[in-house]
């Protein structure tokens, strides 16, 4: 264990010598309605469709196989986020998810005369608008050495911003450990190798590797005396983000997940979550073999979002 924990910190210590910061934040998004109700908890959800992106290695669990495609709308709907997920197979699961992140009809702008500043007579207008989106490929496979189970999510990126365009590529590890029948813990290694980001116009970004830990607690819940889990994680970075992370610690930061899933009703659960300063809440409901879930992100600094989602067990 402590080689292991040697090797993590040497990745995340070496990233600073040639990662971008903040270049990677589009596969920091998050994925699924459950999970970004539970304050954006999923490394140890085996419920979730989206184990391609948070542990794969919960595959071998051999969880329900299961579609979900998800909407969702960010800041009073200009950012647009919209993912399709799997988990397939029969006797060996996988898992992947597709992604786009998108703000549309972006417009841009020029004077009528260049060559003098805005007045009256000489007015700003629209001569074209454009698209900025990204789409991001996640596939999820597990394999079992010795004791343990590993996840792989190799992940594929195009991302075009106004007139350029550029294709990213990276891998994220990870893995799990059942303590008891009550207690789950994981972990996920983003990014492990820095994730590449190559542009038309010739610029090269990379991606820093960041750490991401998470337990769930399974409970039978006091006083409504129904089933409950508890989620707690961190993601641990080293990109001296000040400020910007709920706790820094000289170049690493910490930011803070929580969640409760309460099951109120056999196919109804209630969600509750905190997701790095802002709260979440959220329902499942199933159908049948259909499933429709929703979530609320409470955002005191820019806009509050939702997003809903529905899905088709196999």
């Amino acid at each position: 264990m402590k080689k292991i924990l040697v090797i993590i910190l040497t990745v995340l210590l070496t990233s600073l010598l040639v990662a971008d910061k903040y270049a990677g934040e589009i596969f920091k998004m998050g994925s699924g309605v459950r999970n970004s109700a539970l304050g954006n908890c999923g490394l140890t959800d085996i419920n979730s469709a989206h184990l391609a992106y948070w542990n794969p290695a919960l595959l071998a669990l051999e969880p329900a196989r299961k579609l979900e495609l998800m909407h969702a709308e960010e800041y009073s709907g200009l950012l647009k986020y919209d993912l399709f997920s799997a988990v397939l197979g029969k006797k060996q699961r996988l898992s992947f998810t597709i992604a786009r992140i998108g703000i549309d009809d972006i417009p841009l702008t020029k004077l009528e005369d260049p060559n003098n500043s805005v007045n009256y007579d000489n007015r700003p207008y629209e001569y074209k608008s454009v698209n900025n989106s990204d789409m991001v490929f996640y596939f999820g496979f597990a394999r079992k050495i010795g004791n343990y189970y590993l996840g792989l999510t190799p992940k594929i990126a195009y991302r075009k911003l106004a007139d350029e365009n550029g294709f990213g590529f990276g891998a994220d590890i990870s893995t799990f450990l059942s303590i008891n029948k009550k207690l789950m813990v994981a972990a996920n290694l983003r990014d492990f190798f820095s994730t590449q980001i190559l542009w038309s116009n010739g610029s090269h970004e990379f991606v820093n590797p960041n750490l991401q830990l998470e337990a769930q607690y399974s409970l039978l819940l006091p006083l409504i005396n129904k089933n409950g889990k508890l989620y707690f994680g961190t993601d641990i970075y080293a990109e001296n983000r000040d400020f910007a992370a709920t706790t820094d610690i000289s170049i690493f930061s910490l930011d803070y997940h929580a969640g409760l899933e309460m099951n109120i009703l056999q196919n109804f659960d209630l969600l509750l979550g905190y997701d790095v300063d802002n709260l979440t809440a959220g329902m499942s409901f199933g159908y049948k073999k259909w499933q429709f879930n929703y979530a609320f992100e409470q955002n005191t600094e820019l806009e509050n979002s939702h997003r809903i989602s529905v899905g088709f067990n196999l």
